[in-house]
């Protein structure tokens, strides 16, 4: 589907990734829609593009009327996406994550959108049996963020399957770059870094993942858009751990920082994944490769601060 002149509407566009996923939209010709809780959240950057902010609340289907009608594309990006924040909050977070999207899908079908692409996540996976982690692995959510992606996720697809509506389900692995909230642990480690003491304590330094700088992230999502359907992962394909991305950081900033790992800064077991690397295959045949490798990300992140 060509983005340019399509009428696309973003939920979540005042997160971290919608502002980047807004303007790639704009530069590409798209007449853009976002939904946001109120216009008092948009940042002045969003609101200096050429756009159109309506307000409403995916957890209250009478706020969302009309706010689908004349959509092409539907980027659904709005929900709790912080782990932590999701094991303090499940009720809110299946309210969000789970109800939120059936509505929007609703209004999605009431008025023919044409395309819907849902923002899932990696964690859906759980412990992989296998690594790299394909689209085929079995899902098996181990908390609530990623039971609540993985329940959206079978909403999508029966909406899909009963209505006839065209959807992509996009799953990220860990995504990093400028602007991303403290809670995210490469932002975390930078503002420790940058402002914090000669001893930096932090978590469990063992784990695996997958991170993919900002803008590769988007283009994905922009190709996904464009030619894409059903599943897609979406990541660097590099496994990498959390200490060493921990020690890169350090090292550009301040080699002096002792890194002191801290029991009660750990996930519990029951809930910590160990390893996380994406198979990016399938997203490569419709034509998108990461541009951004993980030194040059770190860098641009620090740089903007």
């Amino acid at each position: 589907m060509d983005l340019n002149g399509a009428s696309v509407l973003v939920t979540g566009a005042t997160g971290f990734v919608g502002p980047y996923l807004v303007q790639a939209l704009c530069r590409k010709g798209a007449r853009v829609k976002i939904l946001s809780l109120s216009e008092g959240d948009v940042s002045s950057d969003l609101r200096a593009a050429d756009l159109e902010i309506v307000t409403g609340d995916i957890t209250k289907p009478e706020t969302l009327d009309l706010v689908t009608k004349g959509v092409d594309i539907v980027f659904h990006l709005a929900a709790i996406a912080n782990v932590d924040y999701a094991i303090q909050n499940p009720v809110k977070t299946y309210d969000v994550n789970v109800r939120g999207t059936l509505n929007l899908l609703e209004e999605v079908r009431k008025y023919q959108v044409k395309k819907f692409v849902y923002v899932s996540s990696s964690h859906i996976y759980g412990i992989p049996q296998y690594i790299p982690v394909d689209e085929k692995h079995p899902i098996a959510p181990r908390e609530p963020y990623s039971a609540s992606k993985a329940a959206a996720e079978n909403i999508v697809n029966s909406y899909s399957n009963t209505y006839g509506i065209n959807t992509a389900v996009v799953r990220p692995f860990n995504i990093y770059g400028p602007g991303q909230d403290e809670s995210f642990l490469i932002p975390s480690i930078v503002k420790q870094a940058l402002y914090g003491n000669a001893i930096m304590e932090v978590g469990n330094l063992e784990p695996t993942r997958d991170f993919t700088y900002i803008t590769d992230i988007v283009a994905g999502f922009l190709k996904i858009a464009e030619s894409g359907s059903g599943v897609y992962n979406i990541g660097s394909g590099v496994e990498v751990k959390v200490g060493d991305v921990v020690h890169k950081i350090v090292d550009i900033i301040n080699p002096d920082i002792e890194i002191r790992p801290v029991v009660d800064r750990q996930r519990s077991g029951g809930v910590e994944i160990p390893r996380l690397c994406a198979d990016i295959s399938r997203l490569k045949g419709i034509g998108w490769e990461p541009n951004v490798g993980l030194d040059d990300g770190l860098r641009k992140m620090i740089n903007m601060i």
